[in-house]
């Protein structure tokens, strides 16, 4: 009599097959939840290393940057104004005295609110010694010149002025311009630096890594285990797609708002900055080379120095500027040719030696005389830095706000992804007991 076939009984689960032991199952969560923390850690890394640098970018280097343009600014709005007043005679104007003051106080807190932010950074230090010493050299000149213009002793006061421009010249503009340079050139790496993709690419792979190991070891456990779904380890996936979604399009948005800052912010910031600089000096050489009564000839070359690489300036912007920067700079080329065709009627009057006519447009308080269209160019640019500034500092903002969420996100389901796959894991080898 043969006997009957013993079969399991129907709720019973099915034995694994020899190859799937308890010790290879519990190293292959172990290996998942491993990966996951590497994935997680890595992607958590990229967003901070960029936040960190888009941080510093908008926190730190470009106020100083700023306060390094207000510093170079400031001391040549400072030396046109009092270049200005002396044009003006024996009275000398309370407005354009009130200007030199503030201009000059301006510069010299900019000055100590960067040294203090700087410290012993060699590259920039060596321009605030300048600055530091010489601020108040330039002063005790202007000084001098102001007693002598108000003895009477015209000529005596001019040649301070002049010194005292030779200064700020030829020391301590250069000096601003070089701490604007390291400040800019600071500002540039923390751009970069915030927009740096080596970290991401190494994310990118472990999650996309992670996300085909944990599909094919659901694939290879339940052909194994005669289980359709394991609940937990489908969790795990969803959330790993989650956080590959939420990682690209948080590094996608702040890429584009730091590209964003670049081309709207930081760079026609520098162009209307250096453009600026470039109008204030057109206009006190202008006025120096009435002053002198043509004595310096280096006031009107310079003139042409400055005219030539302000038009280059323009140029160069022009060709790379969207469209809103464009119109900004055609309106700063509209204002730029209004002063100059106020400088050549000077230049033509002074050269006739008709000095008073030319005095008259140099110094006069009409719409069309030299001030006003040179105050009126010179609030256009201030306008436009005004304006890319604010640009910046609002896509910075975004960029910085976009990372914070995704650096915290990451990290948060990165362990409940681990979490879940050692859940998921916990059944299949607790079959073995």
């Amino acid at each position: 009599m043969t006997a009957a076939p013993v079969t399991p009984a129907e709720n019973a689960p099915p034995r694994p097959a020899s190859r799937a032991t308890p010790t290879r199952l519990r190293l292959l969560a172990g290996g998942l939840a491993l990966l996951t923390v590497l994935a997680g850690v890595a992607a958590a890394v990229a967003v901070a290393n960029r936040h960190a640098a888009a941080s510093a970018a908008w926190q730190t280097s470009e106020p100083l940057v700023v306060d390094a343009q207000g510093i170079d600014t400031s001391l040549s709005e400072a030396d046109t104004a009092a270049a200005g007043s002396f044009l003006q005679g024996r009275l000398e104007p309370v407005g354009l005295r009130a200007q030199y003051l503030a201009d000059l106080a301006q510069a010299s807190t900019s000055l100590a609110t960067t040294t203090h932010a700087v410290g012993t950074q060699s590259s920039a230090l060596s321009a605030i010694t300048t600055l530091s010493v010489d601020l108040p050299v330039y002063t005790g000149i202007v000084q001098t010149a102001t007693f002598n213009e108000r003895q009477g002793f015209y000529p005596l006061a001019a040649a301070y002025i002049g010194e005292a421009n030779n200064l700020m010249r030829t020391q301590m503009l250069p000096a601003a311009r070089q701490l604007f340079a390291v400040e800019r050139s600071a500002l540039a790496d923390d751009q970069q630096g915030a927009l740096s993709s080596w970290l991401v690419v190494i994310a990118g792979v472990l999650l996309l890594a992670l996300l085909v190991t944990i599909v094919a070891t659901q694939r290879w456990m339940s052909g194994h285990f005669r289980r359709t779904f394991n609940v937990p380890l489908v969790a795990a996936t969803v959330l790993i797609v989650v956080v590959g979604l939420w990682f690209g399009v948080s590094v996608g948005a702040e890429t584009s708002q730091v590209d964003t800052a670049t081309a709207n912010g930081s760079g026609p910031l520098s162009v209307s900055t250096q453009a600026r600089i470039l109008a204030l000096q057109l206009r006190a050489d202008d006025e120096l080379t009435l002053l002198s009564q043509d004595s310096v000839s280096s006031y009107q070359a310079d003139y042409g120095t400055a005219a030539a690489a302000l038009q280059h300036l323009f140029s160069v912007a022009s060709s790379t500027a969207g469209p809103a920067e464009r119109q900004q700079l055609v309106v700063d080329q509209r204002d730029v040719n209004a002063y100059r065709l106020v400088h050549d009627e000077i230049r033509l009057h002074d050269g006739r030696g008709e000095w008073n006519d030319a005095l008259s447009l140099a110094a006069g308080t009409g719409t069309g005389d030299l001030p006003a269209v040179s105050a009126n160019l010179d609030a256009q640019l201030v306008d436009g830095i005004a304006s890319s500034q604010q640009t910046f500092d609002n896509s910075m903002s975004s960029a910085t706000t976009n990372l914070t969420a995704a650096l915290y996100g990451i990290v948060v389901l990165s362990l409940l992804i681990a979490a879940l796959i050692i859940v998921g894991f916990r059944p299949r080898i607790a079959e073995y007991r």
